[in-house]
């Protein structure tokens, strides 16, 4: 049961310190001012020295990140130094290769997919999960609710599955699944610390307040 934020290299210092209550800290060097991996692992140990958690991300343009010259490149030096690496199922030209970079490393591959309209039918939420476990460790399914009935078939189908995953609805519907999909075996929930980085997506203070309400028992 963790809480990311997702970082870039704006105001780092000042981000870090209004971060301390998180869990872990997303690097979404896509929105990097500067790509250079000397640059960025600079930042990297900065964090570490805090004890944070850290999520590798180099976010595809399909599927809302920015487009990065050097990617490959960052993956191959920044893995060493972080304990996740996200890389989307759509990124077919170089999942297998960023997936032996992650065994290689010996960290945990988490495989992601965003629909940014709507939730998909339920079958097709299961072959995702088995498709990004082919890949990787760690299925992350982020859709668009457009019910709470999407809401709850996101995480029913995702409970079915005993292995780690990330269940995120996003949307205003969605916004629950921030909290509820601890209980359904989503053990890692994404906030903010300035603004939103996912329709629906709550901030750092808002997301602690409510797991310490809901979970204070269970953790």
């Amino acid at each position: 049961m963790k809480m990311a934020v997702p970082i870039t290299d704006f105001d780092f210092d000042n981000m870090l310190l209004k971060a301390q209550k998180a869990d872990i800290l997303e690097f979404r060097v896509d929105s990097f001012s500067n790509k250079d991996p000397k640059y960025v692992l600079w930042l990297l140990e900065k964090a570490k020295k805090l004890h944070f958690e850290i999520i590798l991300t180099i976010r595809s343009q399909k599927e809302g990140g920015s487009y990065v010259e050097n990617r490959l490149n960052l993956f191959e030096t920044l893995a060493p130094f972080v304990d996740y690496i996200d890389i989307e199922l759509s990124s077919i030209d170089i999942i297998a290769y960023v997936s032996r970079i992650a065994k290689e490393n010996e960290k945990k591959l988490i495989v992601s997919h965003h629909n940014f309209e709507l939730t998909p039918a339920n079958f097709v939420i299961k072959e995702l999960i088995r498709e990004a476990l082919r890949y990787g460790d760690i299925p992350k399914l982020a859709f668009k609710a457009n019910s709470y009935e999407d809401v709850a078939r996101l995480m029913c189908v995702g409970n079915s599955f005993e292995d780690k995953k990330i269940l995120i609805a996003m949307g205003e519907y969605g916004k629950i699944s921030r909290i509820a999909g601890f209980i359904f075996g989503s053990f890692i929930t994404y906030a903010y610390i300035l603004k939103p980085n996912a329709p629906g997506q709550l901030s750092l203070e808002e997301a602690i307040a409510l797991r310490d309400l809901f979970y204070k028992l269970t953790f």
